[in-house]
Order: structure tokens, then sequence, then C-alpha cells
């Protein structure tokens, strides 16, 4: 046992001498990093590494957008298209109407621009609860291949960010932004 420890305590040295005896240039010029610095000296440098990941995952997470809204069918129904059954906003338009009058006859006035937009709101919500969404038959495996993409995305997203850390990071971040602008 002894025999080995004294090859590897040789070995060791043998290494360190080398690694002295290279310039502090060589070395520098033989790393291979992938930062990528900013003009400025003062800002932060950010990876390539991270960015791709960060908009990679951006980017399926999109992919998994829209493979979702292709299976997904909207429709109003029949009944609802002729004005008949349930869904009807017709006594929206009032409010509306008299909101939009108040606010030409006085644009300061703060209750002529909430009837105003209280309205739209109901209206947006009332045409929003009248549609029927369906999703299509489709098998188990055409199913997972089409989330998948979210939860790839995703992952890649959080790494982007730096992992839980990061992210973590950046929301104490943003804490102290918040509290230090209430301060001043």
């Amino acid at each position: 046992m002894n025999r080995k420890e004294e090859e590897i305590k040789k070995k060791l040295l043998e290494l360190e001498t080398t690694v002295l005896k290279e310039s502090p240039s060589q070395l520098a010029s033989e790393q291979k990093g992938t930062t990528l610095k900013t003009g400025s000296t003062d800002a932060p440098s950010t990876t390539v590494k991270s960015d791709l990941c960060y908009f990679g995952g951006l980017g399926l997470i999109g992919v998994g957008l829209l493979m979702f809204f292709q299976h997904v069918t909207v429709g109003s129904g029949f009944m609802a298209m002729l004005g008949m059954g349930g869904g009807g906003f017709g006594l929206l338009l009032i409010p509306l109407m008299i909101g939009i009058g108040w606010m030409f006859y006085d644009s300061k006035s703060r209750a002529g621009w909430m009837i105003t937009a209280g309205s739209c709101a109901l209206i947006f919500f009332a045409i929003l609860s009248s549609l029927r969404m369906t999703f299509a038959n489709m098998s188990l495996l055409s199913t997972i291949l089409m989330l998948l993409p979210f939860a790839l995305g995703g992952a890649l997203l959080l790494k982007g960010m730096g992992g839980p850390k990061g992210v973590e990071d950046a929301l104490k971040n943003e804490m102290k932004q918040i509290k230090k602008e209430k301060e001043s």
C-alpha cells in the first residue's frame, strides 16, 4: 500500500510541476469558454449556453401551444348564432352606450370610464362563456407527444434562468428593487 501511495504522490508532483511550468498566457489561450462579454465592464456576462436554453425553452413552449391549439375546436352552436339560447349579452350594450356617452360628455369623468370598461369586460366574458370548446379525440401517444414540448420547454426555460437557484435569486433581486422603489 505504501508503494501505491508513493506512486500517486509522485504522479501528483509531476502534474503540479508541469502545470506550474506553463505560463498563464498559455493556459488562458487554451481554455475554451462559452462566455460572451458585453461592451461595458460593469454589466454581468451572459453565457451562450444559458441563452440557448432560455430561448429554446420559449420556442418549445410556443410549439406546444401551437400543437395544443391545433387540436381544440371552438364553436358557438347553431342557436347562439341566431341570437337565441343562453349567452345573450344584448342588455350589456345599454351600460356600454351610457358609458360611451358619458365619456364624450366629460372625458375626465372616472365613472364614465369605469362603466365603459366594465361593460366591455362583461361583454368579452359573455362572449367567451357562450363559446363551446371541445378537444379532438386522439390516442394517448398523440396526446403525450403534443404535451411533451411543454415539459421540455419549461425545463429548458428554468435551466436558462440558472436553475431553481437562479430563479430564486432573480425573484429576490426583484423584491429588493420593489422595496427600494417604495422607500424612495
